[in-house]
């Protein structure tokens, strides 16, 4: 795998100025320097580059994670960690081992240098580690951590030995052993490495086997385990007990910093790129083609990312290149930046994110990318850069939710790769199976959404699709008339003063066909008054509202002007592989639905009552209730059906919203026990 040079790396990170790497690589060429002497060593010896600075490009220009220097001065080492190396290698090469995977055999090891390949098969063959995990940090930083950490030459302790150093603090016997049971390897790790930059000295196993060793009589102790696993440890918590009569044994709903509960991930995650999202699109109110572009390309790459199960952080990275990939298109950004660099395609994303050092190397993701869509590389070598030139090629060629990628990109789909064209064709199925739900079974389920103001649609678009609705942007009234015309949306929402036709002059046209007709059409005022309002009363509007509206009113407003629409009695028909129970339900309730929605194919019949967007009851063979849509929320294969009727059966009470939540619990506990 080819890396990018660490001179360009410095200049990308502001660590050097360009004179300065060709004052490096000059010196290096005249062969004035000791053999072996490469770039960032003698960078650092020129005083042109500091080790911390080294360490960070090392890091970069390998992908690796950098711990800093006060992270590495904060770090507690354990000793039986300690002596699964020599001392003397651990000391010439600066290698310090942090922790050891008892089950994958996976060695977390700090580095100065990634590139010391015959230090790091002798780490790996010292600890009999089935690989190695790498973390760089700077020389001193190291230096520090060794001579705080291992024994000094001469030390009559024996290799191997698992007594406490003396250079660490001793632990007070009064003080409780706090041990955390987890199973799960990546959240252990995740707990190991929280209490490490704490200063904790908690013992994280992953083996309940193993806590009997740690548990003695004359030491008090407790026991921390999330409550989802408590049922599996309830076993040995006799046994444990036995050992220890002090014993305290604490079951938690999740773990948390500082005494803080803990925010998921993937929540924080949606939380931010949503809200960059929200701030990048907020101000575009002219160029509205490229802002749907953009849109709807991190759509379909955040669907895709997940729909192939990429690592958290590559799906991170593949959103925000969708988000920045096509930025000198918007016009909040075209002309403000001097990007030094027109030659290339994405050179204005760059110039932008490099002001905030992002954790991804976002240059190498859209030099990949520039070079499939110039044609110099064939499909399969990066999933994200296929995503991404697959996102953006499906969403130019305009292919619909529900529609087949093949069959849109038609002479192009040979450019890209079948494993990423077959997760298209799923997504769309998907969202397209979603829109027939949110629909009701009959008509379209688009809303268009015509509006002046970027930052009042921004958030109207937002505040729709999560209520489950299919938001089509129209850039003024002409646009809003014709997509009414092609489309037959379930309602449009207009503002009263739009370009080329205004919002009361669209009312007129719409309700002068006899297709359109029957679209209900919201209106918004700016402030216009009781004759605004009541003109487009009288003209046939659904509601006019005047601003400052709010989000929320305008969802309850079209969902009640949608559900008077008839609804379809021809059932809809997926397979739970495509459309999942979970979501198909969440699509229900935020349309405030009226259906039945029947499961089969997957060992017992089962069913599901949702009424007016509740759901009110659930039978999977001989379970009822809440029970029964828990058994069915994990089910992954079979196939449903969705029918807009009631059947009268009431026998849930709980909140939708409690009872989703617990079933995605439930079904993600359920295939990691399958994976596991």
């Amino acid at each position: 795998m080819s890396h990018t040079p660490l001179g360009e790396i410095c200049v990308t990170l502001g660590l050097l100025r360009p004179a300065d790497v060709d004052q490096v690589l000059a010196r290096l060429a005249d062969g004035a320097v000791g053999a072996g002497m490469r770039f960032g060593e003698l960078a650092v010896a020129m005083g042109l580059l500091d080790e911390a600075g080294l360490a960070r490009a090392l890091a970069q220009q390998f992908r690796l994670n950098l711990v800093p220097d006060d992270r590495v001065e904060r770090l507690q080492i354990g000793p039986d960690v300690v002596a699964l190396l020599p001392p003397q290698l651990m000391r010439e090469r600066l290698l310090v081992p942090t922790f050891l995977d008892p089950e994958k055999r996976v060695l977390s090891l700090l580095t100065a240098d990634p590139t010391d390949l015959p230090a790091l098969r002798q780490v790996q063959a010292a600890a009999n580690a089935s690989r190695l995990r790498l973390f760089v940090a700077s020389k001193p930083a190291l230096r520090r951590l060794l001579e705080r950490a291992v024994p000094q030459a001469g030390a009559t302790e024996p290799v191997g030995s698992l007594r406490r150093l003396p250079e660490l603090r001793e632990l007070d016997p009064d003080e409780p052993l706090t041990i955390v049971v987890e199973p799960h390897a990546e959240l252990g790790n995740a707990v190991r490495r929280m209490d490490a930059l704490e200063g904790g000295d908690a013992e994280v196993v992953s083996d309940p086997d193993a806590v009997a060793a740690l548990l003695s009589a004359d030491r008090p102790a407790r026991i921390f385990f999330r409550r989802a696993v408590a049922r599996s440890l309830e076993p040995y918590i006799v046994g444990w007990r036995r050992t220890c009569p002090g014993l305290r044994v604490c079951a938690v709903d999740a773990y948390g910093v500082a005494g803080r509960s803990a925010i998921p991930e993937d929540r924080s995650r949606h939380f931010f790129l949503g809200l960059l999202e929200f701030l990048l699109l907020a101000g575009e109110g002219r160029q509205m083609d490229a802002r749907a572009r953009v849109r709807r390309t991190a759509r379909i790459c955040a669907a895709l990312a997940e729909e192939l199960d990429l690592r958290p952080e590559d799906r991170d990275a593949v959103q925000l290149g969708a988000l920045f990939a096509d930025l000198d298109e918007l016009s909040i950004i075209t002309g403000v930046l001097d990007t030094q660099d027109e030659g290339r395609r994405f050179a204005l994303a760059l110039t932008v994110l490099r002001q905030f050092d992002p954790p991804w190397d976002l240059a190498e993701l859209f030099t990949a990318v520039e070079r499939r869509l110039g044609g110099q590389e064939g499909p399969g070598r990066d999933v994200r850069v296929e995503i991404l030139y697959t996102a953006r090629a499906a969403v130019r060629a305009a292919v619909l939710d529900g529609g087949d990628p093949v069959q849109a990109l038609g002479a192009e789909a040979a450019r890209h790769d079948a494993r990423v064209l077959r997760a298209l064709a799923q997504v769309l199925r998907r969202q397209g199976l979603r829109h027939q739900v949110a629909a009701g079974g009959g008509g379209s389920s688009a809303v268009v959404l015509a509006e002046r103001e970027a930052a009042v649609l921004t958030a109207l678009e937002a505040r729709l699709g999560a209520a489950g609705f299919d938001v089509v942007v129209a850039a003024d009234g002409e646009q809003a008339a014709q997509l009414a015309r092609n489309l037959v949306p379930a309602a449009i929402i207009a503002n009263q003063r739009l370009p080329r036709k205004d919002g009361i002059s669209l009312l007129l046209e719409l309700r002068r066909a006899e297709a359109t007709r029957h679209i209900p059409v919201i209106l918004l005022t700016d402030k216009g008054g009781a004759r605004d309002v009541a003109r487009g009363l009288e003209l046939g509007a659904e509601d006019v509202l005047e601003k400052p509206i709010h989000p929320d009113v305008v969802v309850a407003k079209l969902r009640r002007a949608v559900a008077r629409r008839p609804q379809s009695t021809v059932g809809i028909t997926g397979t739970l592989a495509e459309l999942s129970l979970i979501d198909l339900l969440q699509t229900l309730t935020l349309g405030g639905k009226t259906a039945v929605v029947q499961v089969t194919g997957a060992g017992e019949p089962g069913g599901i009552q949702v009424r007016d967007g509740q759901i009110v009851a659930g039978q999977y063979g001989r379970r009822a209730g809440e029970e029964a849509l828990f058994s069915m929320a994990t089910l992954s294969e079979g196939r449903f059906e969705v029918r807009f009727e009631d059947s009268g059966a009431t026998n849930i009470h709980g909140s939708s919203e409690f009872l989703l939540l617990e079933a995605l619990r439930r079904r993600d506990e359920a295939r990691a026990e399958m994976s596991g």
